[in-house]
This record gives C-alpha cells, structure tokens and sequence, in this order.
C-alpha cells in the first residue's frame, strides 16, 4: 500500500486542556478533494521509520492517486489524534508521478 517516498512534514501536536499530548492529523485528502471524516482514511503508524501515512479511503481506490499524506513522527505516541486542516494550510504537498502499470 505504501512506498518510501520522502515526507510531507512533521506531524503537528498540541496539548490538551488536561495536559494530553494531541496529534494533529489533515482533515483533507492529499490531493484536496475529499473530507477525511466523511470519506474515512487510514492512519498508519511506524516507529521504525518515524513516519505516519494517513491514506483517504476514496482516493485509494484508484491505484494511480498519490492518496496519502506522509508525516514525520516527533517525540513520544501522542494520547489521541484530531482532524484539522489549519496547522497545514501553507503545505505544499510532495506529489509523485504514478508509476506506469506493467501488463501482468
């Protein structure tokens, strides 16, 4: 499902009132056009590669989409994540070309 492309950006945090540390997930599709609360999405998590693939479920399904945003990991597993496009609204995202299909 996933390549090693290069990231995004950093993942972005803050603290909740209770003092919990919040990750701040992109509350839309990498390529803008889907709401990922209504659509649905994926968040994967590896800390092996310090980095969090968060895919749209619309957009995954055609293959040739780059559907999914990929964000570094910075300190310790946050206690919840939240939806918001705000703290990522200057992002350029890294697009990449889709591969060519190979007849099978």
């Amino acid at each position: 499902m996933y390549d090693d492309r290069p990231p995004d950006m950093a993942v972005r945090y803050r603290v909740s009132s209770i003092g919990e540390r919040v990750a701040i997930l992109p509350a839309t599709c990498k390529v803008g056009t889907h709401s990922l609360a209504r659509v649905g999405y994926r968040a994967q998590a590896s800390e092996l590669e310090g980095v969090v693939r968060v895919s749209c479920n619309a957009c995954n399904e055609d293959v040739d989409v780059d559907h999914f945003w990929a964000l570094t990991l910075t300190g310790s597993a946050p206690a919840r994540v939240e939806l918001d496009d705000t703290p990522y609204l200057g992002v350029v995202p890294v697009m990449v070309e889709p591969r060519p299909r190979h007849p099978g």
